[in-house]
């Protein structure tokens, strides 16, 4: 299997938790859905199509768990007054204008992300996508959950992706719960600290998700799992999500 493998990263991202309400938490790995939509910007792809369009993708996220914090956006509840059509030399500002409604919600940003991602797409998007990355164009500018978090994608490199025979590999992205066992004596030892997630992976055009358990190491670092579901691409071990 080729795989294209770049690096993305920014000063701030934030990818909203499913389950979020009043506030606005992250996760701290942009789920499958967000990375769908990240490599539909770089093709062109319009907006709520890549997840149903670039399926059936294989992509693979490595990358520690950066640091957050909380920060207050003000979202307006009703539009602001509109301009006079007429404007006097001899006008004043009315003092009677009528009152904000806006609203303060906090949401949860992520400081300087950096991810490592390795993608298979179908044709022909896969040779597309690479072409566009080594020479840095792309439609729509990639983002990091919000369009306002822009995101910088960097190409590394174009490789094969070779399955790997059932046993125990120490994978160094994010992997599904389901793809195999943890090595708890190895995990122990080694003092991982590891992270379980509920992401979407999926989502239909009428909005519908679905759901996947995952699990990564705090810090980026190998996790030892036995599993059939491991692939070496270049010098890294990875499974996709």
């Amino acid at each position: 299997m080729n795989v294209i493998h770049f690096r993305m990263q920014g000063r701030f991202g934030h990818f909203l938790r499913a389950e979020a309400n009043a506030s606005a938490p992250t996760y701290p790995v942009p789920p499958r859905t967000a990375l769908l939509g990240l490599i539909g910007a770089v093709l062109g792809l319009p907006k709520d199509t890549p997840q149903t369009e670039l399926e059936p993708a294989s992509i693979a996220l490595a990358g520690g768990i950066p640091p957050t914090y909380w920060h207050k956006i003000k979202l307006r509840k009703d539009p602001p007054e509109t301009l006079p059509k007429v404007v006097k030399r001899t006008q004043k500002a009315d003092k009677h204008t009528k009152p904000e409604k806006a609203t303060l919600i906090a949401q949860e940003w992520l400081l300087n992300p950096r991810y490592e991602v390795w993608v298979a797409l179908p044709p022909p998007y896969h040779t597309d996508f690479n072409t566009r990355l080594q020479e840095r164009r792309w439609h729509f500018q990639p983002c990091l959950g919000l369009t306002e978090l822009m995101a910088d994608l960097v190409w590394e490199e174009s490789l094969e992706a070779e399955p790997l025979p059932h046993g125990i590999h120490r994978i160094e992205s994010v992997f599904p719960r389901e793809s195999g066992a943890l090595d708890m004596d190895a995990v122990f030892e080694e003092r991982l600290v590891l992270h379980a997630l509920r992401m979407p992976r999926q989502v239909t055009p009428d909005r519908v998700f679905t759901h996947a358990s995952y699990f990564l190491e705090k810090t980026g670092r190998p996790v030892p799992v036995s599993t059939s579901q491991a692939y070496r691409a270049g010098e890294a071990v990875i499974a996709f999500l």
